[in-house]
């Protein structure tokens, strides 16, 4: 890790001060502290912090791996205007599981966990913690339904009542967890700006091909959007309750279901409304404590050639249309993830080494910039844009190495001019645009924990 060493010698003093007090919460239209000072969420999606701190990234002899990437992770976002990262609280496949078998957890892993969750309140980086996944094979939906023997119909993950147990078994296990490097349990712990209830949660109505069959296919049928519904507020009622302190998101891109009225704001060719998602709805109840979404593209245009596809355009739409409904239900909208593929170079023998300078600056940078500008724009906007209070771009290459985890095209590395030239200068602007009082809030008072005008069912411990 002496490369790493000397990259952090190199970094400034902290941009991203520590200076937020208590549990990060939504007053209205914005995200707040206890002294209602704006905590606007920018900053990083890192999938594999978990295994890398457990040391089990070992697809290269190039990749360094171990708690160092932890702190370099930290402490360049500290430095560089970023205060949140997204992180997933669980394995993606096999190699580590943080529940390998149901009821059954990875001590291992979740010391990593502790860590990261120890580390990142140091450098005073918020972090918004996954209890799920819905693509992977590890700690993911797939994994509830064969310990529930519920395979054949994918979506009893949301109606079955023991699998509706087993989840809710998962959540009060993470929100009791005792950190081992700061001896406070997870639900009692600031440095957690919130929970997603599962990574982009949807019903399985894929592929494409299946478009539009959902009228006579089980899993596609318009009923599982309810069923996914009554999941979502089942859940994070059940998180408030055994978890008051922190706010609770979905944690999903945001399409809105085909019956609803703003479903031509939809990527693709009719796919997206039948995912069971629909953002409206889902967000509309009150135990979820903000709105966000994704935005993927590359991926959600992909080989559609038959649809008429303009980026900028699809942009503006997409975040207009969620602004406008997350200004209408009066609570914060977050950019959770957003990331633009580049290409590769060759390396020889089928190997991908990493993307090119060039590829970066005129692939991503001009993406990233327009994102950011938008961003920007809404921190000082009137409404409907002015709701979306912070962006978090995909993903973090940890290493800082030429390898890559994903093949390349969609990691940021800190010497990245995207990083260098965009997300840093950037966000620090963003920031400048954050209210130091918001004037709607009431302040709360951290020894009692009492305010008037506190989230429903939140509380604060005596400080």
């Amino acid at each position: 890790m002496k490369a790493v060493a000397v990259l952090l010698a190199l970094l400034v003093s902290f941009q991203c001060a520590a200076g937020y007090q208590g549990f990060i919460r939504a007053s209205g239209e914005r995200f707040v502290d206890d002294n209602c000072q704006e905590f606007v969420p920018l900053g990083m999606n890192t999938w594999l912090l978990l295994e890398s701190a457990v040391g089990t990234l070992i697809d290269s002899p190039m990749n360094p791996y171990g708690l160092d990437t932890v702190d370099f992770t930290m402490e360049v976002a500290a430095n560089n205007s970023q205060t949140t990262a997204r992180v997933f609280a669980h394995g993606i496949n096999s190699t580590l599981a943080l529940q390998p078998e149901q009821g059954v957890y990875n001590e291992k892993a979740f010391q990593a966990l502790d860590y990261i969750i120890s580390r990142a309140a140091h450098y005073g980086i918020k972090l918004i913690l996954t209890f799920g996944d819905e693509w992977n094979t590890a700690d993911s939906k797939i994994n509830y339904l064969e310990w529930g023997n519920a395979t054949d119909n994918s979506n009893e993950f949301f109606t079955s009542d023991t699998l509706q147990g087993f989840y809710k078994d998962h959540i009060l296990t993470m929100v009791n967890r005792n950190n081992t490097y700061t001896n406070t349990l997870y639900k009692n712990d600031p440095t957690i700006m919130a929970w997603d209830l599962m990574n982009e949660v949807r019903c399985e109505c894929f592929p494409v091909s299946l478009y539009p069959a959902f009228p006579t296919n089980v899993e596609c049928l318009p009923t599982c959007g309810d069923a996914l519904d009554s999941w979502v507020q089942m859940m994070a009622n059940y998180t408030k309750t055994v978890d008051p302190n922190h706010m609770v998101t979905v944690g999903y891109e945001g399409f809105w279901g085909e019956y609803d009225a703003d479903v031509q704001y939809n990527p693709g060719n009719g796919w997206a409304g039948i995912t069971g998602q629909n953002f409206s709805r889902n967000m509309a109840h009150v135990e979820i404590d903000f709105t966000e979404i994704h935005y993927w593209p590359d991926e959600w245009f992909a080989n559609q050639q038959d649809i008429t596809y303009d980026a900028a355009q699809f942009l503006t739409s997409w975040f207009n249309q969620h602004a406008a409904v997350a200004t209408a239900l009066g609570k914060p909208l977050l950019l959770e993830e957003f990331g633009k593929a580049v290409n590769n170079t060759a390396a020889g023998n089928g190997v991908q080494a990493a993307p090119s300078a060039e590829s970066i600056a005129s692939v991503r940078d001009t993406y990233f910039s327009t994102v950011y500008q938008q961003a920007n724009d809404a921190m000082t906007a009137n409404a409907p844009m002015s709701t979306l209070r912070g962006a978090m771009w995909w993903q973090w290459d940890m290493t800082n190495t030429p390898f890559v985890f994903d093949g390349g095209n969609l990691e940021v590395s800190y010497q990245d001019s995207t990083f260098q030239d965009v997300i840093a200068p950037q966000s620090k602007t963003i920031l400048g645009a954050a209210a130091a009082t918001v004037d709607s809030c009431t302040k709360i008072n951290q020894k009692t924990g009492t305010t008037a005008t506190a989230a429903a069912g939140r509380r604060l411990l005596g400080a």
